[in-house]
């Protein structure tokens, strides 16, 4: 049978207002947990928001049974309570796995088999006026204890087995982490604790101590756990990063990072800055950053609003470089913190040391300018190549020290490396200390756009030895060309009286091989003097040259000096190339030499064409 409305028949109206006010708090919690989306994780927003939804629902069915007016009713509201109340434990257990970091742990083998209780649990509340076997249908409204001890049925005292058990291993779970945690982490985590104790306590004392009142004061608890959480979100930003994810990310970064309360006192901080502490990194919590750590001068100055400062530290053997920054944690945080970081620099300083020692040592001269040619840097193998201390000419423009003459050639070529990308080369003769000109040729490169360098950067060589022997070659070349064309022309002479003279036809044969051999020794010097002109002028000199013809005159001209000679022309109508005018007696020497160096009794060549792309 159906007893009478618990409001009217003992008049408990305070016990369900308790319970109304509960559930509207439990449910504000849900609803601002999940609305701030971008501030919370989803992981841990969804499970707490789902068990923190349950209570509600819990606390407000359970008030509404106390005043429902008909048995249906009632039974109704009885009934998604109870359902309301079983989904409660296991939520509170994955909530608690998912913000102690152990969410590796939910796979879906754990999920179904903590799905599996309160599935039948539920099952077995909605049929329960069929079978009766999970608990007496009389009881069914009154809380967990009543029901327990006048008319639980084996089934029911499982679950309330189950529900202990499971509450318990929640509360465990964040008591190891507020333990675990430091600074506003604790904090946290200490207040989830005491969230959850709240409930777990009430629900243990209503379980072996009879109640005063019939009705479960359990879910009312939920009400002061709300007020704990709404405490939490606001005091302490609850859920904007949970502990085991501040953990990992400080715990994987190289850099050394402190976080200062508004007094410059330690609140965090990461196993990377304990080679910048006094103390243990646990034992610095709380203290002044200037009494704990190793550099407080440095420290200082960024605190007093220095951008950045470097510093060494000594550790195990090693020498480490940091770069000190400080700054503002957030502008939301209230209490001001500031973030202290030690970045650490070392790999970037030795790299910078073994490219000043290749600089240092080197006898090039590496110069650095800006875009009007003004010095910002000079290697000190400027004063052993040409005589000054480096610091004399920082400041000074670049063709300062330019011979007059080459110094439009130098601007030009600077101007050359500022609006274009690759290297530019230029050779100019640079003064001395000692008022000698030496000859350098230098390469530069445009390095504007580079933080690290923001100039141009000329990498000058002495090829002063190098230009006075090519010099010494060229003079030689032509004495020794101006003498062999001298000598050539007397035996030419000679060998044209001695074919005048009448003179037997063998001697005659012998004057003009002679003659043949001294006019080739004569071309030889007029092609070596073209081939030096050539090399000196580079490819300045080429231009569109239309080749077929030119071949044609070649092989013309070869056909009558060697009557004998068998000569096979491929060529197309037409083909052009870059050359210059040296290109026909290339030509003439290159058929030439395939006639003369062929060991056929008649020579024979064969010229053709092929079309190759230029790399």
């Amino acid at each position: 049978m159906y007893h009478t409305p618990l409001m009217t028949s003992v008049g408990l109206s305070p016990y369900v207002y308790a319970l109304f006010a509960a559930g509207i708090l439990a449910g504000v919690v849900s609803i601002v947990v999940l609305g701030r989306f971008r501030l919370y994780s989803r992981r841990v927003r969804l499970p707490f928001a789902f068990l923190s939804l349950s209570a509600a629902i819990w606390a407000t069915a359970y008030g509404f049974s106390l005043l429902a007016s008909t048995p249906s009713a009632a039974q109704l509201y009885v009934e998604v309570a109870w359902v309301s109340a079983t989904l409660v434990p296991s939520s509170w257990l994955v909530f608690t796995i998912v913000y102690a970091g152990e969410a590796q742990n939910l796979t879906q083998r754990t999920v179904a088999l903590l799905s599996v209780e309160p599935a039948v649990s539920i099952a077995l509340t909605l049929t329960n006026n069929f079978h009766g076997r999970f608990v007496s249908p009389v009881l069914l409204q009154t809380g967990f204890a009543e029901s327990l001890s006048v008319g639980g049925s084996p089934l029911f005292i499982l679950h309330v087995v189950y529900t202990a058990g499971v509450s318990t291993a929640g509360l465990s779970i964040l008591a190891k982490t507020a333990l675990a945690s430091t600074g506003v982490h604790k904090r946290q985590a200490g207040l989830l604790t005491a969230m959850g104790a709240i409930p777990i306590g009430t629900f243990a004392t209503t379980l072996f101590w009879r109640p005063i009142t019939p009705i479960d004061p359990t879910p009312i608890s939920f009400g002061i756990s709300s007020v704990l959480v709404f405490w939490a979100l606001l005091r302490y930003r609850l859920f904007d990063i949970t502990p085991i994810a501040r953990n990992a990310i400080l715990s994987e970064m190289r850099d050394a990072v402190v976080v200062l309360d508004d007094h410059d006192r330690v609140v965090e901080s990461n196993g990377a800055a304990s080679a910048l502490l006094k103390l243990a990194v646990s034992e610095c919590i709380g203290r002044p950053i200037l009494e704990v750590t190793r550099r407080p001068s440095e420290v200082r100055a960024v605190l007093e609003g220095r951008d950045r400062v470097e510093t060494t530290v000594e550790a195990e053997d090693e020498r480490r470089y940091f770069e000190v920054r400080c700054g503002p944690v957030g502008e939301q945080t209230e209490n001001r913190a500031q973030l202290l970081v030690f970045h650490d620099v070392t790999d970037r300083r030795r790299t910078e040391e073994e490219f000043r020692a290749l600089i240092e040592n080197s006898r090039d001269v590496i110069t650095v300018v800006d875009e009007s040619g003004v010095r910002k840097y000079t290697s000190p193998s400027m004063g052993d190549v040409l005589g000054y201390t480096p610091e004399s000419l920082v400041g000074e423009h670049v063709e300062d020290i330019v011979h007059p003459e080459d110094r439009e050639m130098v601007m030009s070529r600077l101007n050359e490396a500022i609006e274009g990308d690759g290297p530019v080369r230029a050779e100019f003769r640079i003064r001395h200390d000692n008022g000698t000109w030496r000859r350098f040729e230098t390469v530069g490169v445009n390095l504007l756009d580079d933080p690290a360098v923001g100039g141009i950067v000329l990498n000058s060589r002495d090829v002063t030895n190098r230009y006075r022997y090519e010099q010494r070659l060229r003079v030689l070349n032509r004495v020794l060309r101006h003498d062999l064309r001298n000598d050539m022309n007397v035996i030419l002479g000679h060998a044209d009286l001695l074919l005048d003279e009448r003179i037997p036809a063998e001697t005659k044969d012998h004057a003009r091989t002679i003659k043949r051999k001294a006019r080739s020794l004569v071309e030889l010097g007029e092609q070596t003097r073209q081939i030096d002109t050539t090399l000196d002028r580079g490819s300045d000199g080429l231009t569109p040259v239309e080749i077929v013809d030119r071949i044609e005159t070649q092989l013309d001209d070869i056909e009558s000096d060697y009557p004998r000679a068998i000569i096979h022309r491929d060529l197309p109508g037409e083909q052009w190339v870059y050359a210059d005018d040296l290109v026909e007696s290339a030509l003439k020497n290159l058929i030439d030499n395939a006639l003369e160096h062929n060991d056929r009794i008649l020579p024979e060549v064969s010229v053709t064409i092929e079309s190759s792309a230029v790399t």
